[in-house]
């Protein structure tokens, strides 16, 4: 009876297990389709280092401009939309999921200080597109629109 019990408690802990990791939320990325200027990146931990056009960035990952940079991103290939971060910024890629039993997208981002002019293509279902800054957060559906912090 012991061992019955056992046994049925192990199946129940590997469907919830397998039931997790199928309606978890996975990564997403981000590309850097153009830099202008000084640009910087910090992906990860690691130290900033130079922006580069063909970098892939995930979520967590930062960017920060000069007096006379630049950086152009394209969400997911430009599925989920583009964002220009403009000169002396600073940007994080705070949340970039999807959930893998609905295919909804959550996109978060992140201006601490500075401008960027975001393009939000049409959301589908209960997708979430954001951008927070010190003093507010706006949600979009799809729409072209910028956010300034002083």
């Amino acid at each position: 009876m012991k061992i019955k019990l056992q046994v049925i408690g192990m199946v129940a802990l590997a469907l919830l297990f397998w039931g997790g990791i199928a309606t978890a939320a996975g990564p997403r990325q981000a590309t850097i389709s153009n830099v202008r200027g000084e640009v910087f990146v910090r992906q990860g931990h690691e130290d900033w280092k130079a922006a580069q056009p063909g970098m892939v960035l995930n979520q967590g990952d930062e960017i920060k401009t000069s007096m006379s940079g630049l950086a152009d991103l394209l969400l997911d290939d430009g599925k989920v939309g583009s964002v220009q971060v403009k000169e002396k910024s600073s940007f994080k890629l705070e949340t970039m999921q999807v959930d893998q039993a609905t295919g909804d997208k959550a996109t978060l981002l992140n201006l601490a200080i500075g401008k960027v002019m975001v393009h939000a293509e049409k959301l589908h279902g209960n997708s979430k597109f954001e951008v927070r800054t010190p003093t507010s957060t706006t949600g979009v559906r799809g729409t072209m629109f910028e956010v300034t912090v002083e």
